[in-house]
């Protein structure tokens, strides 16, 4: 029995021992009672016996298996201004340091309700709401609300792969939208109350010790609105996703993960992202640049999950002022921007080459040119105008591909005489956006044989 932990309940009793409130304020004040010097506690701010030794903290996802500290010291580095290793440079008292301690390893269990069930990046990610003004049935309704928020549906790696009920998932955004845009928490439900503190964590391993990724704390609606600007941003028609927005941490495998593998999601830039959601800050340069890069790597543009990505960022840079230009949701004809209507038109030139060749393709022009399309127009157009005569040529003996020629020319109409040389990174963004809404818009008057042949040729994808 030495390797097990135990806890202890007295006979008739329905609790534990560590459970009766009283039996805890004595063991509380036992540790006032320790020989350690006597610190100014950098936790609550009063005096307090020093703690030279800071509890053990598991479950967070890969740590060591038998625990780390998120306070420790174990070199002479850290003996700043001749304080001993003992934890004098970094003061806290052992009250503090148990209650820290029984909290953090209380919400990072894997049955925690309080702790999300996929690390995001490398970080575990656990929230909480302070009952102490509004009560635990509060407290705990703005947890629930959350838990169900940032992980909206299940995730496609689990074994079950089920996405959540759409009506469920109606009544959420719902109460998602109505709580940003004001409207008082108890007329949602009637659990919860206005001014709920909300608190969410992320911690990540780091050798012996843990790392803090984030630590943000505000009013519960204050998360609710920051999180559905979140949504807002994502938004993109055709949905790529079944019901609600992803979860982020299923956002960033699917766009800028190595072969969709959560372990190769890169960790500083999910900790930004968190970031940018939980503080409604600006979305990292670096999440633009590897939905970029995956798409350049050979990922499929016209999923609509990096559309997604890439439209988030755009659109939170006009929302907060960075960015001059709009970004549609949808497919937008008239847009001015010339990186879009090209993307546009890289998808209308594929869908003729699916649909004059069908099945005997064996690298489409997306596989071939669609980074060195986006990046460099003016180089690559010209060429693949040219080859597109042939597929054109073909679909007007089998009496086909009409509409074709018609989107070409109407999207032509809205590009200059010369196509630049070079497309900066927002504009490749919009050009993956531009080609994701071409090539699922659906064409009204299109022949019914048409739109046959064109989704059989897709199907080779």
């Amino acid at each position: 029995m030495t390797d097990a932990s135990f806890v202890f309940q007295l006979e008739d009793e329905h609790q534990y021992i560590h459970q009766v409130a009283v039996l805890r304020d004595v063991w509380l004040a036992s540790l006032a009672e320790s020989k350690a010097p006597q610190v100014f506690c950098l936790v609550t701010g009063g005096m307090g016996p020093l703690e030279t030794g800071h509890p053990i903290i598991k479950g967070v996802e890969g740590a060591q298996t038998a625990g780390a500290y998120l306070v420790s010291f174990n070199a002479s580095a850290y003996t700043s201004y001749g304080h001993p290793q003992d934890g004098s440079n970094s003061p806290v008292s052992k009250a503090a340091a148990a209650r820290y301690g029984a909290a953090l390893n209380g919400l990072l269990e894997r049955s925690s309700l309080n702790r999300l069930p996929r690390p995001v990046g490398d970080a575990t990610v656990v929230f909480w709401a302070d009952a102490s003004a509004v009560g635990e049935d509060a407290a705990r309704a703005a947890e629930n609300l959350w838990a169900a928020w940032l992980n909206p549906q299940a995730d496609e790696h689990d074994p079950d792969k089920l996405d959540r009920d759409e009506g469920e998932a109606a009544k959420l955004r719902d109460k998602l939208t109505e709580i940003a845009a004001g409207r008082p928490l108890k007329t949602i439900d009637p659990r919860l109350e206005d001014g709920v503190r909300f608190h969410v964590l992320g911690l990540a391993p780091n050798a012996a010790r843990l790392s803090v990724r984030y630590w943000v704390a505000d009013r519960f609606e204050i998360f609710a609105g920051r999180l559905a600007d979140h949504y807002s941003d994502l938004s993109i028609e055709p949905k790529p996703w079944r019901a609600t927005p992803p979860s982020v941490a299923r956002l960033l495998v699917k766009t800028t993960a190595l072969q969709e593998k959560f372990d190769n999601v890169p960790a500083l830039l999910a900790g930004e992202v968190m970031r940018a959601v939980l503080g409604g800050g600006r979305y990292p340069r670096t999440l633009l640049t590897a939905a970029i890069i995956r798409l350049r790597a050979g990922d499929d543009p016209g999923t609509g999950w990096h559309a997604a990505v890439i439209r988030a960022v755009l659109a939170r840079e006009y929302r907060l002022k960075y960015e001059k230009e709009e970004t549609p949701v949808s497919l937008d004809r008239d847009n001015p921007n010339e990186a879009y209507q090209l993307g546009r038109l890289f998808a209308i030139l594929e869908t003729a080459q699916r649909m004059a060749l069908g099945g005997k393709i064996n690298a489409t022009i997306r596989d071939r040119y669609f980074g060195a399309a986006s990046a460099t127009p003016a180089s690559v157009f010209p060429l693949l105008l040219r080859g597109v005569q042939n597929h054109l040529g073909k679909l007007r003996k089998e009496g086909k591909g009409g509409w074709i020629e018609r989107e070409i020319e109407e999207i032509t109409s809205h590009l200059g005489p010369e196509l630049q040389r070079a497309l900066r990174l927002e504009g490749q963004g919009r050009f993956a956006i531009g080609y994701y809404h071409q090539r699922s818009v659906k064409y009204v008057g299109k022949p019914a044989e048409e739109i046959a042949s064109e989704e059989e040729a897709n199907d080779y994808d």
